[in-house]
């Protein structure tokens, strides 16, 4: 059977024909992607079906594999060639993960050539192994045994009807120090389940390692459903516990009851957009509070209730509210392609948190002018300001600065009036 693989960007169609996609290749990868569509619960299909025909990517980027083709999905910004499209997708998701990644990583080098889950497999295998060596994380374990000698306490209703005129054997009930824990076998299951999903040489030794050092840990029937804690004895592996969950794919039912074949690692790129900003500019105005997701304002208030939960994305010390948006600037257009739902929607958060400024936070492509506040305005009658800004996700480790300079935390000098541009200073309010 022909094996099929090809990277694509958000949007693209997926080839069918004698020397692309095969119909069957392409039945299984859509039976995949529904099932990713519902679990995921994004508004658009992981892949379309098209008059073509050729099924079309979404907005989500990631991998679907199944029998004879895999398909890779990645950012239609961040990178003209796919190395570094591939190469910033890895830097925003080692963000959301929180974990610390230097351009000089091998698993980072390899972004040219390998596909993103290997590069995954890769930075994951890595510190995991880094981690076991120091030695796996224990916990105490209820054991039972009958020993010659009392350890720990007597089983007294044990030790009555088994041994009752022996005194010779002892009925114990004793703790003792296991690496059998929820953790390690989360941990576990997601290794093996990579060991049988990367194709790569270097990958799948690492991966050996790990099945041995887990060797001692029992098989999970269900790894979401352990009962993991994480705590102070434990704090090596937080991080590895969420990456480990991630890369499992979300399918662990679906996978082993046979329901649909296949591997997915798939992230919606808005919800990967947001959560990469958030946490960058949290690390960049830290110790200034800055709240993700924040909650406990409404657009309407009553004497008897509240209506309409507002929820942006971005708070910072109730003056300055971020909302991301996943979509590509028209800089050709008067509005620079801003949607006026968008606009309203931010007004409303103005009048909920008695914002002084408002940001809409697009990614930065070619065509623009450097990254940070690309167009400022003034709500209508208001001194509240509203600006149309941009990050290069390209450039991770610029990300950072840019966020500052948009907080206003540099000390630069920025655009006070649409003048630039000659725009009239209350367009936000159209």
């Amino acid at each position: 059977m022909r094996n099929f693989a090809a990277s694509i960007r958000e949007w693209q169609h997926l080839p069918i024909g004698p020397n692309d996609l095969s119909i069957g290749a392409a039945d299984r990868l859509h039976a995949l992607a529904e099932r990713e569509t519902n679990r995921l619960r994004v508004p658009q299909p992981v892949l379309t079906r098209t008059a073509k025909p050729s099924p079309r990517a979404g907005q989500v980027v990631g991998v679907l594999s199944v029998p004879a083709a895999s398909v890779e999905i990645l950012p239609k910004i961040g990178g003209e060639d796919d190395g570094s499209a591939r190469h910033a997708l890895t830097r925003m998701l080692a963000v959301a993960w929180g974990l610390p990644v230097a351009d000089s990583e091998p698993a980072l080098l390899a972004t040219q050539s390998d596909d993103l889950l290997e590069v995954l497999i890769r930075l994951f295998a890595d510190r995991l192994l880094v981690a076991v060596r120091r030695g796996l994380p224990q916990r105490y374990r209820l054991q039972e045994d009958d020993l010659p000698l009392l350890r720990g306490k007597l089983n007294v209703p044990r030790q009555l009807a088994r041994y009752a005129i022996r005194t010779d054997r002892l009925a114990c009930s004793f703790d003792e120090l296991s690496v059998d824990t929820p953790l390690n076998r989360v941990l576990k299951a997601a290794v093996v389940r990579l060991a049988a999903t990367t194709r790569s040489p270097a990958n799948s030794r690492r991966l050996a390692e790990l099945v041995a050092r887990f060797e001692f840990v029992g098989e999970s029937a269900d790894p979401f459903a352990e009962p993991v804690r994480l705590d102070r004895t434990n704090t090596a592996f937080h991080r590895l516990h969420r990456m480990a969950r991630q890369l499992l794919g979300g399918d662990w039912q679906s996978t082993t009851t046979g329901a649909v074949e296949g591997y997915a690692l798939l992230f919606p790129m808005n919800e990967l957009f947001e959560e990469f900003v958030g946490l960058t500019l949290g690390a960049a105005l830290s110790p200034q509070p800055v709240y993700l997701q924040h909650t406990g304002r409404y657009a309407l208030e009553g004497q008897h209730r509240a209506l309409f939960a507002l929820r942006p994305d971005i708070v910072v010390n109730d003056g300055l509210v971020i909302d991301t948006k996943w979509k590509e600037l028209k800089p050709s257009e008067p509005t620079l392609g801003v949607e006026q739902a968008d606009v309203y929607q931010m007004l409303a958060y103005a009048r909920a948190y008695e914002a002084t400024r408002l940001v809409l936070l697009y990614p930065w492509h070619q065509g623009l002018d450097r990254p940070g506040i690309l167009q400022r305005w003034r709500i209508a009658g208001t001194s509240t300001l509203f600006d149309i800004a941009t990050v290069d996700v390209g450039e991770p480790d610029s990300v950072r600065l840019t966020l500052r300079e948009i907080a206003g935390m540099d000390g630069r000098t920025t655009p006070t009036d649409g003048s630039a541009r000659g725009f009239p200073m209350d367009v936000a309010t159209r």
